[in-house]
C-alpha cells in the first residue's frame, strides 16, 4: 500500500473513530448501567468479544481495507451488519464456501493460543443457562479473563472469512515458494507444515501484536518463531497507519501497544 493511500486510509478511520466515540459515550453509560459494574469513563467497556466487533465494525465500515490482502470492502447488501469484499482486488476463492468474500475479525494471535490451557477450556463439564459447552464457548461464558483476552482490540483485524478459516490458530512464518491459492492475495496457507504466510507489508505490524499480547497478556511466543518476529519488527517498522491507530485505540479501549511507538 503506497503513502498517499495508506494516509488517506488514516484521515478516514480518523473522521470515523471521532464520530463512533462520540456517539457512544451515551450508549457506554447505559451498557455501564446494565452490567452494574466497571466505573464510567470516556472509553468504550470493552468486556466481551461481541462487543469488540462491535466496534470495530464502526471503525472499519468507512476505512474498508482488509488487513491480509488489502481488498477494499463495504456493508453487504443483502447480510444486515456484514462486510462484503470487492472482488475487482483480485481476490479469489480456494473452496465454495460463502465466506470468501465476508470480512471477519481475526485474531492475530490466536484465541486457541491464549485458551487451550486455561481450565475452562479443557472443562468438560461446563454449563451455561443450561445447555452443555465445551472449548472457546466455555470460556466466553465463564471466563472473565479469557473474555478481555479475547476482545483486546489490538489482536483483531478485517480479514477475508475463507483466509481466516484457513489460517486456523496457526502460527505465521515464511514459506518456500509462492503458491497462491487465494487469486492475487500474498498469502499463503501450508496446512501440512501448520504455518501461514502474509505479505511482506503487514508483517511488522503481526510481529508487534505478538510483542504487544506476550506483555500484556503474558502470552507467550514461541522460542522458534522469536527470532523471525524481531526480524519482521526491523524489517517492517509502523506506518503513519498504524501509528494513528494505535492512538485511536487506545481511545477506545485505555491500552495503546509500547511496541508501536
Amino acid at each position: 500500500m503506497n503513502k498517499t493511500i495508506t494516509n488517506l486510509l488514516f484521515f478516514t478511520l480518523v473522521l470515523s473513530v471521532f464520530g463512533f466515540l462520540n456517539a457512544e459515550k451515551k450508549e457506554d453509560s447505559e451498557f455501564s448501567n446494565r452490567k452494574g459494574k466497571h466505573k464510567q469513563n470516556s472509553q468504550t467497556e470493552i468486556i466481551d468479544y461481541q462487543t469488540a466487533k462491535k466496534v470495530l465494525k464502526r471503525i472499519y465500515r468507512k476505512v474498508g481495507v482488509d488487513f491480509y490482502c488489502g481488498c477494499r470492502f463495504d456493508d453487504d447488501e443483502e447480510l444486515a451488519g456484514r462486510f462484503r469484499i470487492d472482488r475487482s482486488c483480485g481476490l479469489e476463492a480456494r473452496t465454495t464456501t460463502p465466506r470468501a468474500l465476508l470480512i471477519e475479525w481475526e485474531h492475530i494471535v490466536p484465541a486457541y493460543s491464549f485458551g487451550k490451557d486455561r481450565e475452562c477450556w479443557k472443562k468438560t463439564d461446563c454449563e451455561f443457562e443450561g445447555k452443555r459447552i465445551k472449548g472457546r464457548k466455555c470460556c466466553e461464558k465463564t471466563d472473565p479473563q479469557f473474555r478481555l483476552m479475547e476482545s483486546d482490540l489490538h489482536n483483531l483485524v478485517p480479514v477475508p472469512g475463507e483466509i481466516n478459516n484457513d489460517r486456523s490458530h496457526y502460527f505465521f512464518g515464511e514459506i518456500e515458494g509462492e503458491k497462491r491459492e487465494y487469486g492475487t492475495c500474498d498469502f499463503e496457507v501450508d496446512f501440512k507444515k501448520q504455518v501461514a504466510e502474509p505479505r511482506e507489508e503487514i508483517r511488522g505490524d503481526i510481529a508487534r501484536i505478538f510483542l504487544y499480547m506476550e506483555k500484556q497478556w503474558n502470552i507467550p511466543i514461541p522460542y522458534d518463531k522469536r527470532t523471525l518476529y524481531e526480524k519482521w519488527n526491523r524489517l517492517d517498522p509502523p506506518s503513519t497507519f498504524e501509528i494513528r491507530k494505535n492512538d485511536l485505540i487506545e481511545k477506545a479501549q485505555g491500552r495503546r501497544n509500547p511496541f508501536i511507538d
